[in-house]
């Protein structure tokens, strides 16, 4: 018995420090596998990126991630001299993303591509330390809380073209989100909370832009020059939203090309009079089914008639 006892304290004990050791700051040096990964994990100050990263990391094409860390900021230069293409923040905790005065994305200026911020990372309140990122081309964010988008993100360089949000908790929109980044190609906020979409807030002209993606938010509604000025805009998604009905305006530039697509599945539609016009639209993009009146519940637009859409004062 006693020998029993003497063992599980044994264990126990190697358990805790084996945990203990497994929560120490620590990164993994990407030399010692075949993949272009640099791992850093459970950063408390800012120092351990002096302290923990071997610089320089010079390979192409490395992705650098920093997971599980709470730090009171980012410090300046904090990836100098590591040549990421990609860099994800996972599940960082910051009471500020970089003091007055300083850059931590200094020396990532011409091999930065593409910014993660994910599970539930800091996002920052201002967009300019990432203005120099002149390579930059996709920003991800995801599982966010209260993320505010803010007119700072025209903050961002011009090089950016994708922006995609995801499994996050929208707490306010600016009408102007990122209209000044004229370059955009795919915008998409995902599994969400949006609850107003404007077209204020994307560039006009967008002359670039060719995908908009909304699907599964809290939208009612949809602006009636949604898709205005957006001459490469080829395919929209707004699938499972609470959208009831939209003027013949909203997506009438892509109605000239049936090569484009328009998702609308899973939203409550009321199938009346005035979504007579949808009937036109190609057979492909009427698969959304009629929410009431009752009448019509469940009929997908692409069986209704004319007929069968009225209003009731008779229209």
């Amino acid at each position: 018995m006693h020998r029993c006892r003497l063992a599980v304290l044994v264990f126990a004990v190697a358990a805790a420090e084996s945990v203990a050791l497994a929560n120490q700051p620590s990164c993994t040096d990407p030399s010692e596998s075949d993949y272009e990964y640099y791992r850093c994990f459970n950063f408390t100050s800012p120092d351990d990126f002096s302290a923990r990263l071997v610089r320089p990391q010079l390979r192409q094409d490395l992705t650098f991630i920093l997971k599980g860390s709470s730090l009171s900021h980012l410090p300046a230069g904090a990836f100098a001299q590591i040549n990421a293409s990609v860099l994800e923040l996972y599940n960082v905790h910051l009471d500020n993303v970089a003091l007055p005065g300083e850059n931590p994305f200094t020396g990532l200026e011409s091999s930065l591509r593409k910014l993660i911020l994910s599970h539930g990372t800091t996002i920052p309140t201002s967009w300019a330390p990432f203005s120099s990122l002149e390579q930059l081309k996709t920003l991800r964010i995801s599982e966010a809380r209260n993320l505010v988008l803010s007119r700072s993100f025209n903050e961002l360089p011009q090089s950016v073209k994708v922006i995609n949000i995801a499994f996050s908790d929208i707490a306010s929109v600016d009408e102007d989100w990122v209209s000044s980044l004229v370059n955009l190609e795919v915008v998409g906020i995902r599994h969400c909370n949006l609850q107003v979409f404007y077209r204020s807030m994307l560039p006009r002209p967008a002359p670039k832009l060719w995908r908009i993606d909304l699907y599964k938010n809290n939208l009612t509604s949809l602006p009636r020059d949604f898709s205005a000025e957006m001459p490469l805009l080829r395919s929209v998604t707004v699938e499972h939203n609470q959208i009831k009905t939209f003027h013949p305006d909203t997506f009438a530039p892509l109605t000239l090309n049936e090569a484009n697509r328009v998702r609308f599945i899973g939203n409550p539609l009321h199938c009346d009079c005035k979504l007579t016009f949808a009937l036109q639209y190609p057979p492909s993009w009427l698969n959304a089914q009629c929410e009431t009146p009752q009448a019509l519940k469940d009929q997908p637009l692409k069986d209704l008639t004319e007929e069968q859409l009225t209003c009731t004062d008779g229209a």
